[in-house]
């Protein structure tokens, strides 16, 4: 498994239990809250309600409602909201100072309008009978029963409209002053409508304080609301009596009730004594119920107990799976600071295929490569120290042996100790060379280059050296292969090729050198039928102050870093150079270089 699988597993795992979790718990407060909504609503509903409608209907207007919602929201515990034409006159978390919670999309509508007198509508019940109504409606009754699409019949002239009482919260008037229902009802109209203009008054003068009407049928004010505010009665009374027009509009309304005489009493009847009342009263409102603090205690064992196992289980999941994960992490963290410390054996175990397990492959590579690196430097410092000592001991010696008297001078004598201070010259600069070549500091001065002219003129330069060796150098460039590269660097790794495949071929052996090229790449090889090497010897050929002959005698090698210094200036053309060879049957270098683009 990949590690971008098990991360990606990982993270799934907790979100998903996280998740699993938390809906688990949502849906679990949710519905105990809905349940526990629903039963304090179907509980305290018909309370509520009763409460809002008492008090619009003793008030007349919605000023103080606030306190009536804050005391029921207390004692039931329910978020209660009150609105009216779409705006919210009060809400009870508002008035507890929290954070407004959801309520239900339902909603109960309460009209703020006073009923009818119980006794009024118990004898308008009674006449709505055909076996009690009069004998003119019972003839109307009749008439209507035999044909039932005509639903209109004049009982009669309407009746003139009464003069109410000069005291409208007097005693109840005499029956002679009220004849009928309709009077009645109109005395209650009157009634209400002056008791909400003196209750409004009276609240206005902190004589009478909301809820100020206690009783919901006439005379609507009590005694001691009479008494305490007998000016704002008086205003009342004299606010009904000063509009006339309602009462008109009002009895014209009710005799077109009386051209339907089977819904008369029990319909049109209650109808327009409200509508009468509501021109006065307070505006509808529509109630809103929700939940009120959310109480996690009663929160039911089972879905505490199964999100406390999901959590458990998570848990134990994400830690089992990041010990999985951080273990190859930590072991290279560990190794790395080993190898930072210097132990340079150090490796880490690679299990899988995944990428923690192309990571650890790729710290042991870098462990081996500087692993090699350090066994290289030091080898360098030995083997320059090796190469100095020898042509130094030469010198020393005999220039002791000349100080002593023990050697005489002669000119072959001075040319021997020569020879060996160029020797020791050509060491320092070959490694100054290759210092500078790894540094990148090798200065190029790189120009258009047939290759085949100068491998022509390179074996011409080396054939006296082959000829005095035994040997037959011969070149094959039947054609111009062109390239960009610096004249003098390719002449110098061509000339080294040259003098390595002479000096490693005994006498009668064959040195070729060849030219060539593909669509892309320009090709130069030296093959020679020398005493060749093993893989384990080619794999080490470029490596500095390496030499095939095992005696490192500088009679048949140089300074050992000729061709790591050739490898480098070829990397530096954007090409690259390998070597192929068999032992006893000679060795091939193939040098090959971005071919220039033919004209």
């Amino acid at each position: 498994m990949s590690f971008r699988l098990r991360i990606f597993l990982l993270v799934s795992i907790v979100a998903g239990t996280a998740i699993g979790a938390t809906a688990w718990l949502t849906l679990s407060l949710t519905s105990r809250e809905v349940s526990r909504l629903d039963s304090a609503r179907q509980k305290h509903e018909a309370e509520i309600t009763d409460a809002i409608w008492t008090f619009g209907v003793t008030n007349g207007r919605w000023n103080g409602i606030d306190r009536v919602v804050d005391d029921l929201s207390q004692r039931t515990g329910l978020h209660i909201r009150v609105e009216a034409d779409g705006e919210v006159l009060t809400d009870s978390d508002v008035l507890h100072n929290k954070m407004v919670g959801p309520i239900q999309t339902s909603y109960t509508t309460i009209d703020p309008y006073p009923e009818l007198e119980p006794e009024i509508g118990r004898q308008a019940s009674v006449l709505s009978s055909a076996a009690s109504a009069s004998p003119a409606d019972q003839k109307v009754a009749q008439l209507w029963a035999k044909n039932p699409k005509r639903q209109m019949y004049v009982t009669g002239p309407v009746p003139a409209r009464p003069e109410l009482p000069a005291e409208l919260f007097a005693t109840t008037p005499s029956a002679a002053a009220l004849p009928n229902l309709e009077s009645r009802a109109l005395f209650q109209v009157a009634q209400y409508r002056a008791a909400l203009v003196a209750v409004r008054c009276g609240y206005e003068a902190q004589l009478l304080r909301a809820p100020a009407l206690g009783l919901l049928t006439a005379p609507y004010l009590s005694p001691a609301q009479l008494a305490a505010a007998p000016r704002c009665v008086r205003a009342g009374q004299v606010k009904v009596y000063g509009d006339t027009g309602w009462l008109d509009q009002w009895w014209q309304a009710i005799a077109q009730c009386r051209l339907q005489p089977m819904m008369y009493f029990n319909q049109c009847l209650p109808s327009e004594f409200v509508q009468a009342a509501s021109s006065t009263a307070a505006l509808p409102v529509r109630v809103f119920f929700g939940a009120g603090q959310m109480e996690l205690t009663g929160l039911a064992q089972p879905a505490v107990f199964g999100a406390a196992g999901l959590l458990l289980a998570a848990a134990i999941g994400t830690a089992w799976i990041a010990r999985r994960i951080s273990r190859p992490v930590r072991a290279l963290t560990g190794a790395s600071l080993q190898l930072a410390a210097g132990q340079l054996d150090v490796r880490v175990a690679t299990r899988g295929k995944d990428e923690l397990a192309f990571l650890s492959s790729s710290f042991n590579a870098m462990a081996e490569a500087v692993q090699r690196s350090e066994e290289r430097q030091r080898r360098l410092v030995a083997d320059v120290a090796h190469e100095l000592r020898t042509p130094l001991s030469n010198l020393r010696g005999y220039l002791e042996g000349l100080a002593d008297g023990v050697i005489e001078p002669s000119p072959e004598l001075f040319a021997s100790l020569h020879e060996e201070t160029l020797l020791t010259r050509r060491i320092l600069d070959d490694l100054q060379y290759l210092a500078l070549a790894e540094a990148g500091d090798l200065a190029y001065h790189p120009e258009p280059l047939d290759l085949s002219e100068l491998a022509a003129t390179a074996v011409t330069a080396h054939r006296a050296n082959a000829a005095n060796a035994g040997l037959e150098i011969v070149i094959d460039a039947p054609e111009p292969v062109h390239v960009h590269a610096d004249p003098g660097r390719i002449r110098q790794v061509l000339g080294n090729l040259l003098s390595n495949a002479i000096r490693y071929t005994d006498a009668g052996g064959r040195v070729e050198v060849r030219v060539a090229r593909d669509p892309l790449t320009a090709i130069l090889s030296v093959t020679d039928t020398g005493v060749g090497m093993s893989e384990a010897e080619v794999s080490r050929v470029f490596d500095r102050f390496w030499r095939a002959d095992p005696a490192r005698q500088r009679a048949t090698g140089g300074s050992g870093l000729g061709l790591t210094i050739a490898r480098r200036i070829v990397d530096d053309h954007g090409g690259n150079i390998g070597a192929t060879s068999r032992p006893g049957l000679g060795s091939t270098f193939t040098v090959r270089l971005p071919a220039a683009i033919r004209p």
